[in-house]
C-alpha cells in the first residue's frame, strides 16, 4: 500500500511541475509580445541602386539605416537620399530625415525636411517641405499632409496640396498663399 501512495505522489508531482513549465512558458512568451520584434533585416550605411533591364541605374537610395519591419514587411528609411533616374536626361535627388516604402508599393513616403531638387539646377531652386510621395510608376511627387508648407528657393508658400511631374518638371499647386523673397 505504501508504494501505492508513493507512485501516485511522484505522478502528482510530475504533474504539478509539467504544469507549472507550461504556466512559465506562456508568461514568458507574454512577456515578449510587448517589445517590438527585431527587423526582418537592417542595412547600415547603404546604397542600393536599382537598375532598368538594359542595366542603366534607375534609382539610386543611400541611407544611414534600413530596417524591414516584420509585422508588415514595409521598409523604413533613415536619413535617406534618393537620385531618381527613372525618367532619361532628367535626374532629381531628394533628401529626407526618414523615409517609408510600404510592401508591395511603388509608393515612397518621406517625411521630415524633406527637399526635392533637380540635379543640374542652381543650389538655391528646390523644394522643401515636410512630408512628401513619389509614385514611381507614374513619376510624380506630391504632398501628403494638407496644408503643407514648401519653399523654392527663396519663397515661402502655404499650398493645400502640390504635385509635380518628374517627367516634364511641371509643377501642380492648390490654394497657395505666400510671400516671395522671405527666409
Amino acid at each position: 500500500m505504501s508504494w501505492r501512495w508513493v507512485s501516485l505522489a511522484a505522478a502528482l508531482a510530475a504533474l504539478v511541475a509539467v504544469f507549472g513549465a507550461m504556466v512559465d512558458r506562456d508568461t514568458s512568451s507574454n512577456a515578449g509580445d510587448s517589445t517590438p520584434p527585431p527587423p526582418g533585416y537592417y542595412l547600415k550605411d547603404a546604397i542600393i541602386t536599382q537598375t532598368q533591364l538594359d542595366g542603366s541605374p534607375d534609382l539610386r537610395l543611400t541611407a544611414k539605416r534600413i530596417d524591414q519591419h516584420r509585422k508588415d514587411d514595409s521598409i523604413h528609411l533613415t536619413t535617406v537620399q534618393v537620385d531618381y533616374l527613372k525618367v532619361p536626361e532628367r535626374h532629381w535627388i531628394l533628401t529626407a530625415d526618414q523615409g517609408e516604402i510600404p510592401d508591395h508599393s511603388r509608393i515612397v513616403q518621406f517625411s521630415g525636411n524633406v527637399e526635392l531638387r533637380p540635379a543640374d539646377t542652381q543650389p538655391q531652386t528646390f523644394l522643401r517641405t515636410e512630408a512628401l510621395a513619389i509614385d514611381t510608376e507614374k513619376h510624380l511627387a506630391y504632398t501628403t499632409h494638407s496644408p503643407a508648407q514648401v519653399r523654392f528657393g527663396n519663397n515661402a508658400m502655404t499650398v493645400r496640396e502640390l504635385q509635380a511631374d518628374l517627367t516634364t518638371e511641371k509643377i501642380k499647386l492648390e490654394s497657395v498663399r505666400g510671400q516671395v523673397g522671405s527666409r
